[in-house]
């Protein structure tokens, strides 16, 4: 195999292989051996006849675009290698043109495809030291709003005869001609709490079990367009807390007393600050380190991002609001199109800040040990069950690599003080 460089640019390689005939010939025979299989010639049974029969029936192009394509296949991974101790990285699969095959002659094609940009970093140490750090404090009222939740997730319900009142539940079936076609939702929830629109949830204060209404209000995608709600209050409920006493608390788990509770409380309030501050830090530090870097972007790893992106909110869509995509847009009067060109900016941002640390990575030489991405899997396999039913079959050489990447962007991390 020869290798030939053709064109160098910033994303994109073009590259030039040729192989000599004695290493295409294999190939070539493989491809006939293929089609013998297949064809059925006068006078014999089917992938029974003579190889040089069926060559001599065979059009010779098609003969030889399948013998390239056989070789071709062979021949890239050697290719990506090859790239590879030149400081080049393919993150794109090739856009082959075949430009010379003939029998007893070498093949020759072109093999186009995008690769991982240079650029240079900034002085990124000194912009990590200059990130703010801010001090994490909890207050009581987090505690007591955290034990509140608690107890309104193991409140009883009971009947109310009296209008509804914020902090009442209240079981509801809704429709407008222009939700779904009219189509009738039921749904449940604690007046008062930001469930729907403020508009929306102040209108059913008053209410009482049985009653209809129509409501009209204004949503915030489409101030100006009043949206009729057909509602029908099918219950009203008032929330009966369970008091903090000792029964409550050991309920919750192995808890001596409230305070030890309301200190376990505490400890998971600041492990969740610190982890949102660290995420704070580091999204900080790449915005600052981003604003310095000058690099074009791989068209193939923006697309990636951005069709990711969208396939994520189409899942939340579904599963958190209940409605389907078209709908959605429906409501916040955008196209798909205008969707796709907000995850293809948000896809941009994501995919330089991934090429800033997968640099800083490189150039801090930053490893991840065998330990550490079998710690991670475990951990993976342990939090999303799908993962662990699929068990260590053909995914683990992609969760290992994913596993990897991720080990090594927080060891890079911590190496920067963030």
């Amino acid at each position: 195999m020869k290798l030939t460089i053709k064109e160098n640019k910033k994303t994109k390689v073009k590259i030039e292989i040729e192989q000599a005939w004695d290493e295409f010939k294999p190939f070539y025979e493989k491809a006939l051996s293929n089609f013998s299989k297949e064809i059925e010639l006068p006078g014999f049974r089917k992938g029974q006849a003579p190889i040089s029969m069926v060559e001599a029936s065979l059009d010779p192009a098609k003969l030889l675009v399948e013998g390239a394509t056989l070789a071709i296949d062979n021949l890239w991974p050697k290719a990506i290698k090859e790239l590879a101790l030149q400081m080049i990285e393919v993150i794109s699969q090739p856009q082959i043109e075949l430009l010379k095959m003939a029998k007893e002659n070498e093949l020759l094609f072109s093999a186009e495809f995008e690769i991982m940009p240079e650029f240079k970093l900034p002085d990124y140490k000194t912009i990590a030291q200059k990130i703010e750090k801010k001090e994490i404090k909890i207050e009581d009222k987090e505690v007591e709003e955290t034990i509140s939740n608690i107890q309104k997730s193991r409140a009883s319900f009971a009947d109310k005869a009296d209008p509804a009142q914020n902090d009442d539940f209240i079981e509801i079936d809704f429709s407008s001609p222009e939700i779904e076609a009219g189509k009738v939702r039921n749904d449940a929830f604690i007046l008062g709490k930001g469930q729907y629109p403020k508009e929306f949830e102040d209108s059913l204060v008053g209410v009482i079990t049985g009653e209809s209404k129509e409501v009209g209000f204004r949503s915030k995608e489409e101030p100006d367009k009043v949206l009729q709600v057909k509602v029908v209050v099918k219950a009203v409920k008032k929330l009966q807390l369970p008091e903090v006493n000792e029964e409550f608390v050991k309920s919750l788990g192995n808890f001596e007393n409230a305070e030890a509770l309301r200190n376990n409380i505490k400890e998971g309030i600041a492990e969740e600050k610190k982890a949102a501050e660290i995420q704070r830090q580091r999204e900080d530090f790449l915005a600052k380190t981003a604003k310095e870097v000058e690099v074009e972007l791989p068209q193939v790893l923006v697309e990636k991002e951005a069709h990711q992106m969208m396939h994520s909110a189409k899942d939340q869509i579904a599963q958190n609001l209940g409605i389907s995509f078209e709908e959605y847009l429906k409501q916040i009067n955008k196209t798909e199109a205008d969707l796709e060109k907000e995850a293809e900016e948000a896809a941009k941002k994501r995919v330089k800040s991934f090429l800033i640390m997968g640099e800083i990575i490189k150039q801090e030489k930053v490893e991840a040990s065998a330990e550490q991405i079998e710690e991670k899997i475990n951990a993976m396999m342990d939090y999303y069950p799908d993962l662990k039913a699929a068990g260590k079959g053909a995914n683990l050489e992609r969760l290992s690599a994913y596993a990897e990447d991720e080990i090594k962007q927080e060891n890079a991390f911590k190496a920067l003080g963030l």
